[in-house]
C-alpha cells in the first residue's frame, strides 16, 4: 500500500479524529491530547514518524497503538520541501520574497522599507505618537 503524505499538523489532526471518535474515549468524556508527530528514518514497514506522551492517555493506551498503527500504515510525515511546517501556508516563495502579494520583502506586512532611514516607513501606529507623562 502507497502512503499519503501529510504535514505534521494534519498529521497530528488525523490521529486525535480519529481517538476522539472511538466510543469507549466518547463514553468516558475525555480528550486525549495528541503530541505532534516526529520525523524518524524510515523503518521497516517504510513509516518515518512516530508519536509519544500522549496526554490524558490513562486506561486508553491499547486504543491509541491501534490507532497510531492504523494511521501509520496509511501516511507518512512529509519533509519540508514537500510542505511541512516550514513552508508558507500561503503558497508563496520559501525564500522570503513574494512578488504575487505585493510585499517584495517578504517580511514587513506594513512595506515600510528600513534602508530609507524613516524607521517607521508605512507603519500604520506611527500616527499615534506616544506623549511624555
Amino acid at each position: 500500500m502507497i502512503r499519503k503524505t501529510l504535514n505534521a499538523s494534519r498529521l497530528q489532526s488525523e490521529v486525535s479524529r480519529r481517538l476522539q471518535r472511538l466510543p469507549e474515549i466518547v463514553d468516558e468524556g475525555v480528550r486525549i491530547a495528541v503530541p505532534r508527530p516526529r520525523q524518524q528514518a524510515p523503518d521497516a514497514s517504510g513509516c518515518n514518524w512516530s508519536m509519544k506522551h500522549f496526554g490524558n492517555a490513562a486506561g486508553f493506551e491499547r486504543l491509541i497503538a491501534t490507532v497510531i498503527e492504523a494511521v501509520r500504515k496509511e501516511y507518512n510525515l512529509a519533509d519540508e520541501a514537500q510542505g511541512g511546517e516550514g513552508s508558507d501556508p500561503f503558497g508563496g516563495d520559501p525564500s522570503g520574497g513574494d512578488s504575487s502579494s505585493g510585499n517584495p520583502s517578504g517580511s514587513d506586512p506594513f512595506g515600510s522599507d528600513p534602508s530609507d532611514g524613516n524607521a517607521s516607513g508605512n507603519d500604520p501606529f506611527a500616527l499615534f505618537e506616544r506623549k511624555p507623562d
